[in-house]
């Protein structure tokens, strides 16, 4: 197995794709009634997503600056190592693999609870066993492992066949969720909104503000995923203009902020929230049969479960596609082991990479969705980890290296970067604080410590091969 270089061929549309898809995923098909429960309303999740998409776009912006002068696999780690050298990188970079992988078993529990409301008889008869709850059915757990190989296959196979792959699913839930949007604002009546606050779900909050912080907490693990379009930087066209690429960075954060407030307000307009909460998923579906009788409302039933299954697989592949590259460039930093620098020498994929993001999307039909809340929770300060450091760099080099080249530079300078840095802060201290309505829970803090602990074991392991080489 050589070393080689990535393929070079994605294009400018392929980086949006990648990004927008990776970020809408499912949640919103699936889990919004969930949603509106967690927060205690439509106007809270509202209001929660609008305050963390403008929270995020000063870290966009640092994502901007940095990717086209950086464009090389690996992301914030390059971004870190750059800036504060070998040990701040690793931190970085273990946290943001943490993220990734995380996301991975992710999508694959919920591939199988989508395609099981479609498919009913995948989950009947006996479970084979229950974990965290829910029950794990034979013929669902062997349609998940097949739709895991499928992942695997596509991105063992070649980065292009991943990327064709994801384009065309992004299309796909653009279009669907284009038009959950409109035939369910021609149903919109503003009095669906009220109460504007209450806790019918047992939450841990009491007021309309601890309703928002709830659902902030949780609101990055469904906006990030523009965070893959570092780490795909390296396999740009020879024809791109790395310019744009940050351009495009800062679109796919507005156009995913947007596209989930506008699904929050048209469906919490569409039927009274509380009523909606209490609808089974997939809500939006169920919710098209209760609006609309008859053929139409049967149609939009599966127009939208076929932008569930879209959302599915964009952020499964394009977190799939994002790993394997943070991996990749780990490994060339020597934070990892020699194998994980290895390119195939066949399919110009990551090898090492590909291999970790098999395991645990292989990991995803034998947990299950009774383990999805504590998955969804460190996801979401995991990636929020990866912003803060990115921002903190993003500042360190505008003053270390203020001559950088820079092909699109930010607005505001470092001052912006601090912002964006206190921002992430926030939000990850929001997630640690027990007293907090965002708080991640006791088996988030453990599953937290125990990944600390296993980055240390490979830290300090490796300490010898990693010091071959100056800084």
């Amino acid at each position: 197995m050589e070393e080689r270089k990535l393929v070079k061929s994605m294009n400018i549309i392929d980086y949006f794709m990648l990004g927008f898809g990776t970020c809408v995923g499912v949640g919103w098909s699936v889990s919004i009634n969930g949603w509106f429960n967690n927060g205690g309303g439509a106007i809270p999740t509202l209001i929660a997503f609008v305050i963390a998409t403008l929270l995020i776009i000063p870290v966009g912006f640092c994502y901007a600056e940095l990717t086209p002068a950086m464009p090389v696999a690996g992301g914030v780690v390059v971004f870190t190592e750059r800036a504060f050298g070998k040990t701040t990188s690793f931190i970085a970079g273990w946290f943001v693999v943490l993220a990734y992988v995380n996301v991975l078993p992710w999508e694959a529990i919920y591939v199988n609870d989508v395609l099981a409301m479609m498919i009913p008889a995948l989950k009947t008869g006996e479970p084979l066993y229950t974990l965290g709850g829910a029950g794990i059915y034979p013929i669902a757990l062997a349609v998940g492992i097949a739709l895991s190989l499928l992942i695997i296959a596509l991105n063992w196979f070649g980065s292009k066949l991943a990327v064709k792959f994801q384009t065309l699913c992004t299309g796909t839930l653009a279009i669907t969720g284009i038009l959950v949007i409109v035939f369910a604002l021609f149903k919109a009546n503003p009095a669906n909104l009220t109460p504007v606050y209450e806790n019918i779900g047992g939450k841990p909050h009491s007021s309309l503000f601890g309703g928002i912080m709830a659902m902030l907490a949780m609101s990055p693990f469904f906006l990030a995923g523009f965070d893959t379009i570092p780490q795909g930087a390296e396999e740009g066209s020879e024809r791109l203009n790395f310019k744009n690429l940050g351009k495009v960075l800062l679109i796919t954060v507005a156009a995913v902020g947007g596209f989930y407030s506008l699904v929050i307000l048209s469906v919490g307009m569409a039927m009274p929230w509380q009523e909606f909460v209490g609808q089974a998923r997939p809500a939006i579906s169920i919710m098209f049969r209760t609006l609309y009788p008859g053929f139409i409302g049967q149609a939009l039933y599966w127009i939208s479960l076929i932008g569930a299954l879209a959302g599915l697989f964009t952020t499964w592949n394009g977190c799939y596609i994002a790993a394997a590259r943070l991996i990749l460039g780990m490994g060339r930093a020597r934070q990892l082991p020699k194998f994980f620098t290895k390119v195939h020498p066949k399919y110009g994929t990551p090898h090492g990479g590909n291999i970790i993001c098999a395991i645990a999307t292989m990991a995803g039909p034998f947990i299950g969705i009774g383990l999805i809340d504590p998955l969804t929770v460190i996801g979401s300060t995991a990636f929020v980890i990866g912003w803060f450091f990115t921002a903190i760099a993003c500042a360190r080099l505008r003053n270390k290296e203020p001559d950088m080249y820079r092909p699109f530079k930010m607005p505001g300078g470092a001052p912006l970067a601090y912002l964006a840095a206190l921002i992430s802060a926030v939000l990850i201290i929001i997630t640690l604080i027990p007293s907090s309505p965002g708080y991640m829970g006791n088996v988030g803090i453990a599953y937290l410590i125990g990944w600390i602990i296993l980055g240390l074991i490979l830290y300090t392991s490796s300490a010898k091969y990693r010091n071959a080489v100056s800084e």
